[in-house]
C-alpha cells in the first residue's frame, strides 16, 4: 500500500505492521502510532499519533441529498496538530464519532478533548 504523510514521515515498516494491528472505524484506523484514512483503494494517508494536540466533537452542517432537503447537522470530530492544521473527520454515525474520539484519547493519555469556547454554541454538549 502507499502511505503518504500529513505532517511527518514515519517508517514505512513500521506503518505496515500499525496499520494492520489498529482499530477500523468506518475508513479511518487508529493504531499505536499514526492515524490512518482511507483515500480510495491504494492510498492511505497518516497522522502520527505524536503530532495530534487535540481532538473534540464538533457538528458538521451536510448537505442532504437533494437540492431541496438543506443541512442537518452530523457529529464529527475535529483533530488538530502540531503544524497547525486540522483533520475534519466525519463519520455516517454519531456512535463511530464518539469511538473515533475514545480510541484517539486511549492511546494518547492526557490528550485535551474539550471543545473550543468558540464552537460551544455550534456543538451539542454531550461531554
Amino acid at each position: 500500500m502507499r502511505y503518504t504523510a500529513i505532517e511527518k514521515e514515519l517508517p514505512a515498516h513500521e506503518l505496515e505492521a500499525d496499520y494492520e494491528s489498529a482499530q477500523r472505524i468506518e475508513k479511518w484506523r487508529v493504531g499505536e502510532k499514526a492515524l490512518f484514512q482511507t483515500n480510495g483503494l491504494f492510498s492511505i494517508k497518516y497522522l502520527p499519533l505524536s503530532s495530534i494536540i487535540k481532538a473534540y466533537p464538533h457538528d458538521f452542517q451536510i448537505k442532504g441529498g437533494c437540492s431541496c432537503a438543506g443541512t442537518y447537522p452530523s457529529r464529527g470530530v475535529v483533530v488538530a496538530y502540531k503544524d497547525g492544521g486540522i483533520l475534519k473527520l466525519i463519520p455516517n454515525r454519531e456512535r463511530e464519532a464518539d469511538e473515533l474520539i475514545a480510541a484517539i484519547k486511549d492511546r494518547i493519555p492526557g490528550l485535551d478533548t474539550e471543545i473550543p469556547e468558540r464552537y460551544r454554541s455550534e456543538t451539542r454538549e454531550k461531554y
